[in-house]
C-alpha cells in the first residue's frame, strides 16, 4: 500500500485557510516562507505483504529506533544534520539520556546501505536524476508522482518498500532549499509518522508471532480490561496476598507490564490528585515489585490510552530486594462505567543497555489496552 500523506506548495500563492480557521499568515514567518498545506490525499495501490505471506519474506534488520536518511544531493547534508537534533530529541531515563532514534545519513551513492534499515527517510530533489530519485519513482505510483511534480513537493509513506516491517518516508521538493524548509518546519510531523508506523509494525509482528489469547480473555471477563499479550510474556503474579493487581513478565532483559486497580465511584477525581496516584503506584511497587519509587524523578503528563484521557507518570524505581533500579512509566486510566481506576505500569531492568527500544515495544503493547473489550 502506498499512501500520499501531504502535498505541499511553496507559499508564494494566496495562503489558504487552515483547519482551525486561521490563515497561514497567522503562523510564524519561518513556516510562512515555505509551506501551506493544501490537501490530504490517500492513494491505495497494490497491497503489501499480508500477514499470511510474511513467513519467509526478507525482514528489515535492526531496531525500530534505527533511521537511515538517504540524500539525493550532498548539499542537503548540513540541513539534514541540523534536522536530526529536532527529529530525534534526547529522552532521559533516570540519569542517562538517550536519543529517540539512532540516525545515520547516507549520500546519493549509498542508497543500498540505507535500504537495510527498518525506517528510511528519502530526501529527493525533483530532477536530480540519481539513484535516490529513481528509486523514489519506482516506489510511488505514476499518478502520485505526477501530483507531486505539479504541486512542487510532498511527503509519501511507503510500507514494506524492500522488506517486511519496514517503512520508507519520501520527502520531495523542487530544490535543495525547499527540502531544507521541510526539514526545518516538519521534524515533529516526520517523527510522529515514524513512531505511529513503528507501533503498527511492532503490533503486526507480535500478532504474527502469537498472542496469549487465554490470558487476554480471562482478564477481560474477570477484571474488565482488554490487552493483547505477546506470547513471550508470562503471568508472573496474580493478586498476591489479595492485592488487586497482576504482573506479566519476560526476560533477557527483564521487562514487566503490571496492572492494578482501585474501585471508586469517582475515578476521574483521582486524576486531579497527584498524591493519591503516587500512593497507588507506590503500593503497586511494594506489592508486586519489592521496590520503592523516587519522587525526585517524577515527570507528569496527560495522555490518551484506548480513547480514554488519562494521566502518565514517569520516574525511577529502586529495588528493596537487591541492589538495582531503573526507569518506569505508568498510566492512570479511569473506568467510569465500572467505577475503577487502573494503574498500568511498564518497567525495564536492563543494566548497561539502552532503554528506548524496550519501552517502545512495551508502549506498543499498552496501546491495545481497552475498557471496551476486543475490537471486532
Amino acid at each position: 500500500m502506498v499512501r500520499l500523506v501531504t502535498i505541499f506548495r511553496p507559499a508564494r500563492d494566496r495562503l489558504p485557510v487552515l483547519r482551525n480557521g486561521s490563515t497561514a499568515n497567522d503562523r510564524p514567518n519561518r513556516l510562512r516562507r515555505f509551506l501551506a498545506v493544501v490537501g490530504l490525499i490517500s492513494l491505495v495501490g497494490a497491497a503489501g505483504c499480508g500477514l499470511d505471506n510474511e513467513k519467509g519474506i526478507l525482514m528489515a534488520a535492526g531496531s525500530y529506533g534505527d533511521v537511515a536518511i538517504a540524500l539525493s544531493d550532498e548539499a542537503l547534508r548540513p540541513a539534514t544534520e541540523r534536522f536530526v537534533g529536532a527529529f530525534s530529541p534526547e529522552v532521559m531515563f533516570v540519569i542517562k539520556p538517550e536519543t529517540q532514534f539512532n540516525v545515520d545519513i547516507f549520500g546519493p551513492d549509498q542508497l543500498d546501505a540505507a535500504r537495510g534499515y527498518k525506517n528510511v527517510l528519502m530526501l529527493v530533489r525533483l530532477g536530480s536524476g540519481n539513484g535516490v530519485e529513481r528509486q523514489a519513482k519506482r516506489l510511488i505510483s505514476r499518478d502520485a508522482w505526477k501530483t507531486i511534480e505539479s504541486s512542487g513537493g510532498g511527503i509519501v509513506q511507503v510500507p514494506d518498500p524492500w522488506a517486511t516491517y519496514q517503512l520508507a518516508v519520501i520527502v520531495v521538493a523542487r530544490d535543495v532549499n525547499g527540502l531544507g524548509s521541510i526539514l526545518r518546519n516538519s521534524p515533529e510531523k516526520l517523527r510522529t509518522i515514524f513512531e505511529d508506523s513503528n507501533r503498527e509494525r511492532i503490533l503486526r509482528r507480535i500478532r504474527y508471532e502469537g498472542l496469549q489469547a487465554g490470558l487476554t480473555d480471562r482478564y477481560w471477563r474477570q477484571f474488565g480490561f482488554h490487552l493483547e499479550i505477546p506470547a513471550e510474556f508470562k503471568q508472573n503474579q496474580l493478586e498476591p496476598k489479595g492485592f488487586p493487581g497482576l504482573e506479566l513478565m519476560t526476560t533477557a532483559p527483564s521487562r514487566g507490564i503490571s496492572i492494578s486497580w482501585h474501585d471508586t465511584p469517582e475515578p476521574l477525581a483521582y486524576l486531579a490528585d497527584a498524591d493519591v496516584m503516587v500512593s497507588l503506584r507506590a503500593e503497586m511497587g511494594r506489592a508486586l515489585h519489592k521496590e520503592e519509587i523516587v519522587p525526585e524523578s517524577f515527570v507528569w503528563s496527560r495522555d490518551l490510552i484506548g480513547d480514554v484521557p488519562c494521566v502518565r507518570l514517569e520516574g525511577a524505581w529502586n529495588s528493596t530486594d537487591f541492589s538495582g533500579g531503573g526507569p518506569f512509566r505508568c498510566w492512570f486510566i479511569p473506568d467510569r462505567e465500572r467505577g475503577r481506576l487502573y494503574c498500568v505500569d511498564l518497567l525495564v531492568y536492563a543494566p548497561g543497555q539502552d532503554k528506548m527500544s524496550h519501552f517502545r515495544r512495551l508502549e506498543a503493547i499498552l496501546s491495545t489496552f481497552s475498557l471496551k473489550g476486543p475490537k471486532s
